[in-house]
């Protein structure tokens, strides 16, 4: 995974700079309201959140120790945890329907071993009652992306003994693997949402690009060209744009781009700021940061356009907060039958990452 996972001190959380205070969020609120079930409370979105386009947005977060899959609101209301505190759960993915979650699971609370990270399915209405593993290969399989459709995952995975992009059915059979040929780790997949693009993170150059392919593996594109590392890619909901998080100018930010080469810088900020996410109305972008509390990360969320009207705070906890996903409107967590067939264990290689930590499972949690 290409997940960051540098270590920080943690500040005396104390006024939080650089955000909009909660009651700044209050003050552009609407009358329209979003009903949201099994336990998540009522809300009064923000002018922005759009009822019908946006729904909830899963998230990864160390807040209560191990890392664990959450849920949140625009604007924000108290947070409900999905997971279990005995395993690790990351990097969660919602169906284009909105009805399932996809993640990264491994037994170990620490990911000790990444090899033993799996890809898991549930109903996020249920939880972990529906949860149903999609692999079981000997090997790190991780960071799914569900095709538009529903219908496939592509995936990163070391089964073949290097970090290549696969993608499978999403009951989980017949996996492929897309990048066979790298000489190099290949992961961070994202689909577009026409089907016709998937986007990933690539070291075949020797340092992170981000490629674009077509979901055979072909016509492959690097759409950053730069000496800085550019990686965790994810698609604007009309598919024409692909935002990115680079170190290009020294410090962690968030770009974007496409395939005619056009760039603009979203955010400006000494602080931490990645792991983007568009709103599917596409106005919106929610983001990891640790702006007003240097080492610590929250999510919060700003315009499409960049930071320049503001950034607007969405959690608050002592564990990071990080890899959040928008569910396609409306908010709501709709039952889904879970898939019917088991994985199957297939042949696979061993790679020498695989006897290390799982680094989304590595945070500062205490």
């Amino acid at each position: 995974m290409s997940k960051i996972n540098e270590p920080a001190a943690r500040r005396a959380r104390g006024t939080r700079e650089g955000f909009a205070a909660r009651a700044r969020v209050a003050a552009f609120a609407g009358v329209v309201l979003i009903a949201l079930i099994a336990g998540l409370g009522t809300a009064t979105p923000a002018r922005h959140a759009v009822a019908g386009k946006n729904g909830l947005i899963a998230f990864q977060s160390f807040r209560d120790g191990p890392s664990q899959i959450y849920i949140e609101t625009v604007p924000p209301t108290p947070v409900k945890r999905l997971t279990a505190l005995t395993h690790c759960y990351a990097l969660p993915a919602w169906s284009s329907d909105g009805r399932w979650l996809a993640y990264e699971y491994n037994p170990s609370p620490t990911g000790l071993h990444s090899g033993q990270s799996d890809i898991y399915v549930m109903n996020p209405r249920r939880g972990l009652a529906t949860a149903k593993a999609l692999t079981r290969t000997a090997g790190f399989d991780g960071d799914p992306s569900w095709s538009p459709t529903g219908k496939q995952i592509a995936f990163e995975s070391t089964r073949s003994g290097n970090s290549d992009i696969w993608v499978m059915n999403s009951d989980g059979t017949n996996p492929r693997d897309l990048t066979p040929k790298s000489p190099g780790w290949d992961g961070d997949p994202a689909w577009s949402p026409g089907g016709n693009r998937i986007a990933f993170t690539s070291m075949r150059d020797g340092n992170k690009e981000i490629y674009l392919m077509n979901p055979d593996g072909t016509g492959l594109l690097n759409i950053t060209n730069n000496r800085g590392d550019d990686f965790d890619p994810t698609w604007s909901p009309d598919g024409q744009l692909v935002a990115f998080v680079s170190n290009r100018d020294r410090n962690l930010e968030i770009y974007e781009t496409n395939d005619r080469f056009l760039l603009k810088r979203l955010t400006h900020d000494p602080a931490f700021d990645a792991f983007p996410a568009f709103s599917p109305d596409g106005q919106w972008i929610t983001f990891s940061t640790d702006r007003g509390d240097t080492g610590n990360r929250d999510l919060a969320y700003m315009s499409a356009n960049g930071d320049g009207t503001g950034v607007f705070e969405l959690t608050q906890a002592p564990g990071w907060d990080q890899a959040p996903d928008w569910q396609a409107g409306p908010a709501s967590l709709t039952t889904a039958a879970p898939p019917a067939r088991p994985p199957a264990n297939l042949p696979s290689k061993r790679s020498p990452s695989d006897a290390k930590p799982a680094v989304a499972c590595l945070g500062n949690s205490r």
